[in-house]
């Protein structure tokens, strides 16, 4: 008897031991799971905060154009002003937010494709300025003349409003052909990065192409700001001009602009290399020394939770600033 009393309790303890490690694993379970809620619970919190703070960015980027516009001498736009500052870092509580905002009329608008003519040339319809102007920064760009002209013609054809093919370019057919079936936008671009769904901009082409090239949303005209093009974009200067300047004199033209920029668009023009070019093709239309469009690259940080934000800004009436479009995570 002793013996089974034994056993009986010997069994009761293993039991008991038992429901204590259950309990103990579903209340390390338990307490897992709060600590992860807590965790998410802060992390939303931080990333609503980046993005409030990421929103006073681009609130503080319109005060600043705006300050800009206001003392520009007749809307003169230059890269001496405030807004050209680089990678501006402002301390927040619990974080920091940055910023940098750039003239999207110092780089190629591929919007600007869009455009018709019922012009001929050879037997062919010819390409619209724009359009010439594009191809000749992709041969600025080390692309070769045929391939320039063809892919010319594809993002032209991508973009324009009707389905009907250039000699050298692509439609519905084109794309519906691909393994993956698809049909042109016909519309205008509201990124660049809509580029790489167009036959023949491969991800070499396009790494290529992106420092030099944007998409300003509802705008279909490419007007350069001889004011605010940088160095470093010296080949899209050239391809403005149809390669007729090299990128050298390019580079050249835009060493020996003032550090405030030309005080009229005809000191850009009195330039030896380029004087001749004035009446070719309605050239002068394509440079200005203003600007409307701005992109702003926003960034808040909030402890580890992190937000990044793209602002198409509009200058509108009174140099009030008017948001077009935000895209948020950032692209390329």
């Amino acid at each position: 008897m002793n013996r089974l009393a034994q056993k009986q309790r010997g069994v009761a303890l293993i039991v008991v031991l038992l429901i204590v490690a259950m309990i103990a694993i579903i209340a390390t379970n338990i307490n897992g799971r709060s600590q992860i809620m807590v965790r998410r619970t802060i992390n939303l919190a931080q990333y609503d905060q980046a993005y409030w703070y990421a929103l006073s960015a681009e609130e503080l980027a319109k005060k600043v154009l705006k300050q800009d516009l206001d003392d520009a001498d007749e809307g003169k736009i230059h890269r001496q002003q405030y807004w050209a500052q680089a990678d501006v870092v402002l301390p927040v509580e619990q974080g920091e937010i940055a910023g940098r905002i750039s003239d999207m009329q110092a780089c190629f608008n591929v919007n600007a494709l869009s455009m018709q003519t019922k012009e001929v040339e050879n037997g062919q319809p010819k390409l619209p300025l724009p359009a010439q102007q594009f191809k000749g920064l992709l041969v600025a760009l080390g692309m070769d003349d045929f391939a320039a002209e063809r892919l010319a013609h594809t993002v032209k054809d991508y973009i324009d409003e009707d389905s009907v093919a250039s000699p050298f370019g692509a439609e519905d057919a084109d794309y519906e052909a691909r393994t993956v079936p698809y049909r042109a936008a016909n519309t205008l671009m509201s990124h660049r990065s809509e580029l790489r769904a167009v036959i023949g901009v491969s991800q070499e082409v396009y790494l290529k192409l992106a420092p030099y090239v944007c998409a300003i949303p509802g705008y279909d005209r490419q007007v350069l700001n001889v004011n605010t093009i940088e160095l470093e974009h010296a080949a899209l200067l050239a391809g403005m001009f149809d390669n007729k300047i090299s990128v050298g004199e390019a580079e050249s033209i835009i060493n020996q602009r003032p550090s405030d920029g030309y005080d009229s668009i005809e000191d850009f023009w009195a330039n030896s290399s380029i004087t001749s070019l004035r009446g070719e093709e309605n050239l002068a239309s394509s440079f200005s020394l203003k600007s409307q469009y701005f992109l702003l690259q926003a960034g808040a940080k909030v402890d580890s939770a992190t937000f990044r934000m793209e602002s198409v800004l509009q200058v509108a009436g009174n140099n009030q600033l008017a948001v077009l479009t935000r895209q948020y995570g950032g692209q390329q």
